[in-house]
């Protein structure tokens, strides 16, 4: 006999700007047994609730929220800019149905969409399988979120991995706050050191892009492919430096250095400029792996690239 879901500790936030709606979802939701639910039509509001020591478990919010910004709000939750648990159960509401606007959404990290109008029930049953049956986690330089974009990707090389779920816990009755603080700060450790992995891959692959097509391609597309390496380095930097991989932020700091050279001459040497960032990124996806933390390899290889130069 499959044991009852207990959904009285689950804390939820419904963000909409109807009234109605928030109205009827409260009323089925605590129908259902979760009484825990704060609502709100703001932006704002949500922020506050995500910034307390015992945030909520599940966002149900309308993606039209705050003149449209709600995806890209979503995607600073999973980036962890916003709020203390990039990993809570978030369900997203859309008015819309265009591709591109579905694309949006679901780009955005959402753990489901559900179009409206809805029944309380489409909701209730994408609760329920968050809490039964979440996807796992898929990260790369630009997402991170539920495996949603599987079709879209080479389906291979990207690790799949699952993240702390609070309503999973609640709802089975395994809830410690204590242990759950401790899996957040470690799936978060986990998270930065997948992205930084990512980053360093992309970095490898775009300069060795810049080298291949240097010749065919004209000025303009170069100064964008520039562009895009330079965010990859200098975010990179900053998320390894925001997360105490200090011997990760050296090797960072060098590729900074080159492409900031690179730009300065007008110019790049194929062979040496593009070969060292592509170095650079290798050296980095190695010193990320607990085996190389001591980051006396990093500090060896940053010092050796920079005396090249």
């Amino acid at each position: 006999m499959t044991p009852q879901l207990k959904y009285h500790d689950v804390r939820l936030i419904l963000a909409d700007p109807r009234t109605h709606v928030r109205s009827t979802l409260k009323i089925a939701l605590a129908h259902a047994c979760i009484e825990g639910i704060e609502h709100t039509g703001s932006i704002k509001s949500v922020t506050e609730a995500l910034e307390q020591s015992v945030g909520p478990d599940i966002l149900i919010c309308d993606m039209g929220l705050g003149d449209g910004q709600a995806c890209e709000y979503v995607s600073a939750i999973r980036h962890n800019e916003i709020g203390k648990n990039p990993f809570l159960c978030i369900i997203g509401i859309t008015w819309t149905s265009t591709v591109s606007d579905v694309t949006r959404v679901i780009d955005s990290g959402v753990d489901h969409l559900v179009s409206a109008p809805m029944s309380p029930q489409q909701i209730l049953v994408r609760i329920k399988a968050l809490a039964k049956n979440r996807a796992p986690f898929v990260v790369t330089s630009d997402y991170i979120g539920p495996d949603r974009r599987r079709l879209r990707r080479e389906a291979s090389k990207i690790l799949l991995f699952d993240v702390p779920n609070s309503l999973e816990e609640k709802v089975n009755g395994n809830w410690d706050p204590n242990r759950f603080d401790q899996e957040i700060k470690s799936a978060k450790d986990d998270l930065n050191v997948r992205r930084i992995d990512r980053q360093a891959e992309d970095i490898m692959i775009l300069a060795g892009l810049i080298a291949d097509q240097s010749a065919a391609r004209g000025a303009a597309l170069m100064e964008a492919n520039f562009d895009h390496l330079a965010s990859l380095v200098i975010d990179m930097d900053r998320r390894a430096s925001n997360h105490g991989f200090y011997h990760i932020s050296e090797l960072c700091r060098a590729c900074v250095g080159i492409v900031d050279e690179i730009r300065e001459a007008g110019g790049f040497d194929v062979n040496k400029d593009l070969e060292l960032l592509k170095q650079l990124g290798r050296a980095i996806r190695t010193a990320l792996y607990p085996e190389n933390r001591s980051g006396s390899v990093a500090r060896d290889i940053a010092r050796t690239v920079n005396g090249s130069r």
